[in-house]
């Protein structure tokens, strides 16, 4: 550690101060908060947060830290002033290690505006004009210990840091106060949302894609109204080959912005295994939220935060497409693999996912997607939008992902066909020519298929009425009908999806709309018009929303109705008696509601990679991309021990047993058969999605 004089007093040694927390201390993580709904994008109306200038002055025990929010007008109005309120520094400390100083301080911040503020950020600015910036960097202004202007080259090299203390001649990341977020700038990505929100009038203000995130005393990322949360600045600087060429103070320019996505960020100094621990903790704290990691040079397989994304690069200064300085600008290879079934028309598997391979660890990463053919062909947020071609086919597209400055073409199917369903007591199934058979409980003639009846791409069994999908967007109904269940509302057509359950029926169009008949009301969901994909239960309903998010009809008695706060980035959703099911495009599961046979306790750890759910009376089932099948709950609904299943294309679930198709066209059953479920028709070829 070095000993610096500060001008006009003498050397003094660095002191940590009272604010760095002992070793034990800082293991601990924030405690688990409520994530309030995804925030609307600005508008013309949104608040004023402001710009702020952070200042560093001094070092050591002598150091200190102000924020200074500046006006661009003594004229201002109460209503053109940030509503968004950074006050007096509540701590600050120093410490050098490496040829760095780290320098970090906390303040605190109150919301003033009208509404609460999510994920409220620090972004850096970058200044343009006649009072540009430093180096084209964040940094304003820079003195040395000799009291003389620092070298512009230095300003450079002033980057963010997760806010840090020492151990043993070890840098550590303390986790009670990580701040560090860093954003995707890819063209219409997420930095450019947050750009909307500097004051259309600042045109030579352009953020860099990194910041600092304001959270509450418990660790949450939604500040109320009128109350206050606290941010950390944190930051490292070069030290110099003498202690009066040091940088004695500077300041950067920061910009207030709310944030519709949580993110946790793996940062440089967090690339170990107790680091990797540490960064999937605050993520566990934070429903919903993605890890973003750092590709760093430390970076290995075994420290590698799980389901994060890379990062491959951080401007810290000058335009994004010739950035002057980095945080971190590494190359990795992205590697494409089409999966191996088409995606199903409602967003029921995930698409192609690009990987990274790094020190030969491959993982997900962030990436722009984009349709270039055919124009029907859309995805936003992971999910396939329904595909308005009639008579419904199989369709193909060519998708372009685009991460770490390379980009990769693949081909994309879609497909209409759900040709395997089970029902309460029976299945349903789809041949290769278009026609349906079934097996199981008849007590309604819910098996017994009506004449004549070809050219279906889907099917959807009840608990004891059946549904098809015809390839002209048509519905067929068969079974019991004692509320209506099979009286298909006339004029119905272009339908692209369905769904049965114990009495009620909904369909989906390719506009998006969905229709129910039969059963009870809705809750109003009929008007619903950004569906992508609809899973009826017994006695409720989950409506999958262009957004990823989810809307919910019916009976709540379990609270299989009380969707998980914060859950988004959803692909695919199931019903089943009385628990829900949501995947995420991460692959993860989440499962709410009644749980008397484990039926929402997803196994911890087991499951990754998983691209289709299922869910049955008490039962769960999962299908991950190489084709494996994992269940859980009810004991008689389960895969015989000793059963491996793997290959499989899809999975579906009855009350009490469930089917899977395999590559092949055959059918794989288990579970309970005292209704026939298993019995299935000799030969049985089914159409492959």
């Amino acid at each position: 550690m070095r000993s610096v004089p500060g001008p006009g007093v003498s050397p003094t040694r660095l002191v940590l101060l009272t604010g760095i927390l002992a070793l034990t201390a800082c293991s601990s993580t924030p405690t688990p908060s409520a994530v309030a709904p995804v925030a609307t994008p600005p508008t013309q109306a949104a608040p004023k947060l402001g710009l702020v200038e952070i200042e560093f002055r001094g070092v050591g025990t002598q150091l200190q830290a102000r924020a200074l929010q500046p006006l661009t007008s003594q004229a201002l109005t109460d209503t053109d002033r940030p509503c968004v309120v950074i006050g007096s520094s509540l701590s600050q400390s120093t410490v050098d290690l490496g040829g760095k100083r780290y320098m970090q301080a906390t303040f605190p911040v109150t919301n003033n505006c009208a509404t609460s503020l999510q994920n409220l950020t620090y972004v850096a600015v970058r200044r343009l004009g006649t009072n540009a910036t430093l180096g084209d960097s964040a940094i304003t202004s820079m003195k040395t210990f000799g009291a003389t202007d620092a070298a512009v080259a230095i300003a450079t090299q002033i980057l963010p840091t997760q806010p840090v203390y020492v151990s043993r001649n070890t840098i550590k990341v303390d986790q009670a106060t990580a701040s560090l977020q860093v954003f995707d700038e890819t063209t219409g990505g997420e930095l450019a949302t947050l750009q909307a929100q500097v004051d259309a009038s600042r045109t030579t203000y352009d953020l860099l894609p990194y910041g600092f995130v304001t959270t509450t005393s418990s660790g949450g990322r939604v500040i109320p109204v009128g109350e206050t949360g606290q941010v950390t600045f944190a930051l490292s600087v070069p030290l110099q080959a003498s202690a009066a060429q040091d940088v004695f103070s500077f300041r950067m320019l920061a910009n207030a912005t709310t944030n519709s996505v949580t993110t946790v960020t793996q940062g440089l100094e967090e690339q170990d295994v107790a680091g990797k621990a540490a960064v999937e903790a605050r993520a566990a704290a934070l429903s919903g939220s993605e890890i973003r990691t750092l590709l760093g040079p430390t970076l290995t397989p075994e420290n590698l935060a799980l389901n994060s994304s890379a990062v491959c690069r951080v401007r810290t200064a000058g335009p994004k497409d010739a950035p002057t300085a980095t945080l971190v600008n590494a190359q990795g290879t992205l590697t494409v693999s089409p999966p191996k079934t088409p995606l199903i028309v409602g967003g029921t598997q995930l698409q192609p996912i690009p990987t990274l391979t790094v020190n030969g660890k491959a993982f997900r990463t962030g990436l722009v997607i984009q349709s270039l053919s055919p124009a029907s062909l859309s995805v936003t947020n992971n999910l396939v939008h329904p595909v308005p071609s009639f008579p419904l086919t199989r369709q193909s597209g060519t998708v372009r992902l685009s991460t770490c400055q390379q980009t990769a073409d693949v081909v994309m199917r879609t497909s209409p066909v759900v040709s395997l369903s089970a029902g309460g007591y029976h299945t349903l199934a789809v041949k290769p020519d278009g026609t349906v058979v079934a097996w199981g409980q008849n007590t309604y003639g819910q098996t017994n298929v009506p004449a004549g009846l070809s050219g279906v791409v889907a099917v959807s069994a009840g608990t004891f009425h059946s549904l098809a999908l015809k390839s002209d967007g048509t519905v067929v109904a068969w079974g019991q009908n004692t509320n209506g269940q099979t009286n298909v509302p006339a004029g119905l057509s272009g339908v692209v999806a369905i769904s049965a359950a114990n009495s009620t029926n909904w369909a989906l169009k390719a506009d998006g709309t969905a229709f129910f008949w039969g059963g009870y009301a809705p809750d109003g969901l009929n008007a619903l018009s950004d569906a992508v994909s609809i899973s009826a239960g017994s006695s409720h309903e989950l409506i999958l929303k262009a957004d990823g998010t989810i809307n919910t009809s019916g009976s709540n008695s379990y609270g299989q109705r009380t969707v998980p706060a914060g859950l988004n980035s959803v692909i695919n959703v199931a019903s089943g008696n009385m628990h829900s099911v949501a995947l995420r495009a991460d692959g993860r599961v989440f499962a709410w509601g009644r749980n008397t046979s484990g039926q929402t306790s997803v196994p911890a750890g087991a499951l990754s990679g998983v691209v289709m759910i299922a869910a049955g009376g008490e039962h769960t089932v999962a299908l991950n991309s190489d084709g494996k099948v994992f269940d859980w709950g009810d004991s008689q609904a389960s895969v015989p021990f000793g059963t491996v299943l793997s290959g499989v294309v899809a999975i579906s679930t009855g009350m009490y047993h469930s089917v899977a198709l395999n590559p092949d066209g055959t059918v794989y059953a288990w579970g309970r058969n005292a209704e026939g479920q298993l019995n299935m028709p000799a030969n049985l070829k089914v159409m492959l999605p």
